[in-house]
């Protein structure tokens, strides 16, 4: 018998369904099990469905073959699924407009993981933007916060990096499947995360780091967090993307300031003009989030 969980996991297999249609269609119907029995032409009755994707629909809760597959290739590679109704769910991904149908994760997330602050920035990132975002990534896991990144080149590999030095907690939001890590060069940092918090991504396992996917996983960055910090980003940049997404789901922004010259700087000071909170140390994002530090009173440095 297929439960409704993995009815749910049927449905996260259809990229073109997305979480907003399918918070329609479950609605629509009253939830996900009288939704797989309905037809194709009923499905069409609800906004944005189509007789294409009705018809996808109604054959991808039929494909029970992918379904297994599926379900084994996440028991292979140790990897949980979590959808919303399951009490592993986060709490913060509830509250967004359109949350994950379904949440792949390596590693454990826990009650720890509710006071958590993202950095992200430039993949291009420079010398100065690498060692700001290591150095607030540790500090902030030195006082019991959960870091949140993206595992990209550049920024988000500082962060987690400095949090995994702090001994602290991070997590890792893919834009592709669990088998899928990217880039190639970050597998073993993905390992480490998972042993130290957890790699998380809304697609299926063997999903391809496509470009689209990427806009689409920084609202999930945004909503783990309380706050978002930007560090380094150009004027068109999907560190600017994630401090929309954040602004939208009610969380805090903050910039750090770099070089009038840098293209780098572009993005950030564009955000500090617009408003977003001033970082010139661990304890401005502490403050304005009115953080207590849990582990360490006082600044530490990195050896």
């Amino acid at each position: 018998m297929v439960t409704p969980q993995a009815r749910l996991i049927q449905l996260n297999s259809l990229p073109e369904a997305g979480p907003l249609r399918v918070r329609r269609l479950l609605d629509a119907f009253g939830g996900v099990e009288p939704l797989a029995r309905a037809t194709a032409q009923a499905l069409c009755q609800v906004q944005g469905v189509g007789p294409v994707l009705a018809k996808r629909i109604v054959a991808g809760f039929h494909d029970e073959v992918w379904l297994a597959r599926e379900l084994e290739r996440a028991r292979r590679q140790g990897a949980a699924i979590v959808t919303p109704d399951d009490p592993g769910y986060p709490d913060a991904l509830r509250t967004i407009t359109d949350p994950p149908v379904a949440l792949y994760l390596r590693g454990t997330l826990t009650e720890a993981d509710r006071v958590a602050v993202a950095i992200v920035g430039s993949r291009h990132a420079s010398l100065y933007g690498l060692q700001c975002a290591e150095q607030l990534a540790y500090e902030l896991a030195l006082r019991g916060v959960t870091v949140v990144s993206g595992l990209a080149r550049g920024i988000d590999g500082a962060a987690h990096r400095g949090a995994l030095r702090a001994s602290g907690r991070t997590l890792a939001v893919l834009g592709s499947g669990l088998s899928r890590v990217y880039p190639d060069e970050h597998r073993q940092l993905a390992k480490e995360i998972a042993g130290h918090g957890a790699v998380l991504s809304e697609y299926p396992m063997e999903t391809q780091p496509l470009p689209r996917h990427f806009p689409q996983r920084n609202r999930l960055i945004s909503g783990l967090s309380l706050g978002v910090v930007v560090v380094e980003a150009a004027q068109r940049s999907g560190a600017l993307i994630t401090a929309d997404c954040a602004l939208e789901q009610g969380r805090e922004v903050f910039a750090v300031p770099g070089p009038m010259t840098a293209v780098t700087s572009h993005g950030t000071h564009q955000l500090l003009k617009q408003g977003a909170r001033l970082v010139t140390s661990v304890e401005d994002i502490l403050e304005e989030l009115r953080l207590q530090p849990e582990t360490v009173p006082a600044r530490g440095r990195m050896r």
